[in-house]
């Protein structure tokens, strides 16, 4: 079913581009259900794990771009809540490409640390709203010169916002992005899922890239699941595509697969 209406999915330019992602948007906050956000979304929300709790994901992503596959794995997703508010975060890849021609490379990746607070709660008021400063890293390998990771220290600046109606979530996240070697930019997300049933929901998901001044956009689709395997464990996956944006960078073909691991 995703890669049926993935493949549905044409690169509309101009003002169609701006039609198709207000009406994304719209498509998105209608058909909302409940959420849990974040993995295998790229967009995340405001939530965090609860005192002395832990989500751990360990994943597999891919993206096709420019006929080379990039791929994570294993992506360590590591989360600690600090009680109801605080949330640490330590995301650690293991960078794999492999081109249609070619040798294939390997290296570790950067490391991402962050810092989540929820400083406004929806049990006092209408929005949950929280701050996710982050930083991320290169290890002292020889990635960055292999292509394997971003030269450069990086410092993320997000914000999530997001809102409850019983068993209804809708969250979005936007940032600012500072790299010491690339061009400023930022990002901005919208998202949503709905739960079939108690063990099982889908989600969706519009979210962009730029450059500074809005320039060198790149709007990606997501379409993704959660299965409940255990009490403490699930299955969380996603798949999508670039709508638009550089030949470079954007992907005509992206995935995501974790077991998510909650204590």
């Amino acid at each position: 079913m995703i890669a049926e209406i993935l493949s549905m999915i044409k690169k509309p330019t101009g003002v169609k581009c701006f039609r198709f992602f207000i009406g994304m948007i719209l498509v998105l906050f209608l058909a909302a259900g409940r959420a849990l956000a974040g993995p295998p979304l790229i967009t995340d929300d405001p939530d965090t794990p609860g005192p002395n709790s832990w989500e751990i994901d360990v994943a597999t992503t891919s993206a096709y771009v420019q006929r080379t596959w990039d791929l994570e794995t294993p992506l360590l997703d590591i989360n600690y809540g600090i009680g109801d508010h605080i949330e640490l975060t330590c995301e650690l890849p293991w960078e794999v490409t492999v081109p249609d021609h070619g040798g294939t490379d390997s290296g570790l990746g950067n490391t991402l640390l962050g810092v989540k607070w929820r400083f406004l709660d929806q049990t006092n008021a209408w929005l949950d709203v929280s701050a996710y400063p982050q930083v991320e890293f290169n290890n002292p390998t020889a990635s960055v010169r292999h292509g394997l990771a971003n030269d450069g220290t990086t410092v993320l600046l997000p914000f999530e916002v997001g809102h409850r109606f019983g068993p209804l979530d809708i969250y979005a996240d936007t940032a600012y992005v500072w790299n010491q070697r690339q061009v400023t930019g930022g990002f901005c997300g919208v998202a949503a899922e709905y739960e079939l049933s108690e063990n099982f929901s889908v989600m969706a998901e519009l979210h962009d890239d730029f450059e500074t001044h809005l320039t060198n956009n790149e709007l990606d689709f997501n379409l993704g699941f959660r299965r409940t395997l255990t009490e403490h464990i699930s299955l969380i996956g996603s798949a999508g595509r670039a709508i638009f944006g550089p030949s470079q960078t954007a992907p005509g073909f992206m995935s995501y697969l974790a077991l998510e691991f909650t204590f």
